[in-house]
């Protein structure tokens, strides 16, 4: 996202993150653990486990894995830019193989209810794999992400279209995580001043979706004006995107939003007052909690949002 310097033609890009945010592009490899019945350890088979992890009822969990005590939940924004968007096959396994079945499948442009997404060992090492929805192997995972849980964690992870091309002609994935809770502390700038809320307007993935990406600056209205980003002062104001992300810090209420679009080489000060690329966004900023605003779109010249409350 870049950040116009008011009064001048000075633009650079930042990045303002309401939380502990990773960026990954591209998908990782190594060994899956079957799925199936009860191990020979005596550990609990995939329905025993999913029962009492509240996971899907009979959801494809590797003999072997354990309650996390943490929750998490996928938000499917992916594009294949080969075809149609689609649902996406989740798996709690670095990759899937034959035999394997997907812990739930996530339709496109839908948030998944929270689940447990166990762990593998007593160490609390979590694999979670995302696959376009019938497929398998090692490789041909969209995205895949790791964490070490110890137990209370909050996550939203945002699967979106990456810059690399599979075998299969469609893109890799990306995936950011939302790290809302770990260990009963709240990362960053996910807690908003007392009193008030925070929203991050995040576009990451768009950059790779639009034909011309860089042509561009977004930027955020609460519904009068551009609204200034919690990072920025008297001189500054920060775009959206293509491809990045802002936090605001709003007063409790109901706001109708929108996005802007700019040419990326207009030097005059954006003030949003042109026709919206994106208008007539609902958005409910409640006091001491932060949402996401997520821009996303199946194919160029098709935007859509999602407000995602991070409420735990």
């Amino acid at each position: 996202m870049r950040v116009r310097t008011l009064g001048g033609s000075v633009v650079r890009r930042t990045f303002v993150l309401i939380a502990a945010c990773l960026l990954l592009v591209g998908c990782s490899s190594g060994g899956s653990a079957p799925s199936g019945a009860a191990s020979s350890d005596g550990s609990p088979g995939s329905s025993d486990l999913a029962a009492a992890t509240g996971g899907p009822a009979g959801g494809g969990l590797p003999a072997g894995n354990r309650p996390s005590g943490a929750k998490v939940r996928i938000v499917n924004a992916y594009a294949p830019l080969d075809g149609d968007p689609g649902p996406i096959d989740v798996y709690a396994a670095p990759w899937a193989g034959d035999g394997d079945t997907p812990l739930l499948s996530v339709p496109y442009g839908t948030v998944s209810a929270y689940f447990d997404p166990t762990v593998s060992d007593d160490a609390g090492d979590m694999f979670l794999s995302m696959y376009w929805a019938g497929t398998k192997g090692n490789g041909n995972e969209l995205i895949s992400q790791t964490e070490t849980l110890k137990g209370g964690e909050v996550i939203t992870f945002i699967v979106a279209t990456g810059d690399s091309t599979q075998d299969s002609g469609r893109r890799f994935g990306s995936i950011q995580a939302f790290y809302q809770t770990a260990n009963g502390e709240t990362f960053g700038q996910s807690t908003p001043a007392p009193g008030k809320a925070l929203l991050f307007v995040d576009t990451n993935g768009t950059e790779n979706v639009l034909t011309a990406p860089d042509s561009t600056t977004w930027y955020f209205s609460a519904g009068t004006g551009c609204t200034k980003a919690i990072n920025d002062d008297a001189n500054t104001l920060s775009g959206v995107g293509p491809g990045g992300g802002s936090t605001y810090q709003l007063d409790p209420g109901s706001y109708t939003g929108s996005i802007h679009a700019y040419a990326s080489d207009d030097t005059t000060i954006p003030t949003c007052d042109n026709p919206a690329l994106v208008g007539n966004l609902a958005i409910k900023a409640v006091a001491d909690q932060t949402a996401i605003l997520l821009v996303y779109a199946p194919k160029d010249g098709d935007l859509r949002t999602l407000l995602i409350p991070l409420d735990g």
